[in-house]
């Protein structure tokens, strides 16, 4: 009758040589390159980043609008062809500076959370400013203050700005920009069990102190902010998409100033905590010592059968 195999077991060969014998020597510094050295080699001397430096993860950040909103038009005269400026503005420290052309103007803002998480999802301000009968504008200026918090990993607190402008031609009649606040960083932020501000010494965006020895806001104070703004390691910044332009049908009128800010989940980046850079590390470091371990053991299985190497054999039951 056919036999059939119900069990089986492998047979293993020990090779055995003394601590002080030249087979121990290389065995052990092939282990110490190949396990131990080559792995590290690998990361860092290919690309460097083997050891996890920053983290990033996805977050909806908490704004809000501080009801504080600039506009500036830039007019020009029918009649006399001289430019003028024309200021809109919720921030009364400013508006006392400019009595000569301060405009007041119906201003409407509402917010909008659609998903209906607490947290607002865009937020849409228009203004109608009124013009004399031989009024252009030609250029617009628009500013908005938010306040950015961040509550997950990153715990953040700081006032941020939405800016835009344009200028034209032919006289405008209205401007409707639509854009997305977004997070920009230059270094990643530490990770702390309390909610930091940044920027504290600069805010509010908006102070006296900028204002008492000039002359035109357009050309001190908001330049000034959005030069001290943009040099921020971490900041917000408004990217608009297909900015629509409104041609004025007549001189004079209403301009008509809409701006819709989104605010989408988006991409913070973090300083990695030690658990993370370990647990990081040991992944990559195990990925590679595996395949290296097979290896050496194909090599040393090869150099013992064929006896490059001097030992002592037994066979014994694995």
């Amino acid at each position: 009758m056919q036999k059939v195999v119900v069990f089986s077991e492998p047979l293993a060969r020990k090779y055995k040589v003394s601590r002080l014998s030249f087979t121990y020597l290389i065995v052990t510094l092939s282990n110490i390159c190949l396990l131990l050295l080559l792995p590290f080699y690998f990361f860092t001397g290919t690309d460097g980043d083997f050891w996890m430096t920053h983290g990033k993860y996805r977050e909806q950040p908490d704004v809000r609008f501080l009801y504080k909103f600039i506009l500036v038009l830039e007019a020009t005269s029918t009649k006399t062809g001289q430019s003028k400026e024309i200021f809109v503005s919720t921030l009364d420290s400013l508006n006392v500076l400019r009595p000569e052309s301060l405009r007041q103007a119906r201003i409407q803002s509402h917010d909008n959370d659609t998903d209906l998480d607490g947290k607002f999802d865009s937020f849409t301000l228009e203004a109608d400013v009124p013009l004399a009968a031989d009024e252009e504008i030609h250029s617009v200026q628009t500013l908005l203050f938010f306040n950015l918090r961040l509550h997950n990993r990153v715990k953040l607190d700081m006032e941020t700005l939405a800016y835009t402008s344009v200028e034209s031609v032919t006289p405008l009649g209205g401007f409707d920009s639509h854009g997305s606040l977004m997070l920009r960083q230059t270094s990643p932020l530490g990770i702390r069990s309390y909610s930091s501000s940044l920027y504290v010494k600069d805010t509010p965006l908006v102070g006296l102190s900028d204002l008492v020895h000039v002359r035109r806001v357009t050309d001190s104070n908001i330049g000034s902010m959005l030069k001290k703004y943009r040099e921020r390691d971490v900041a917000a910044d408004y990217n608009e998409r297909y900015p629509i332009k409104a041609n004025a049908i007549q001189v004079g009128g209403t301009f008509h100033m809409k701006m819709t800010v989104d605010i989408p989940e988006q991409e913070i980046m973090y300083i990695a905590t030690l658990a993370e850079i370990l647990k990081d590390g040991w992944i990559k470091y195990l990925s590679l010592v595996v395949l290296f371990w097979l290896l050496l053991e194909r090599i040393k299985r090869f150099a013992f059968a064929n006896h490059f190497l001097p030992s002592t054999s037994s066979k014994t039951m694995q």
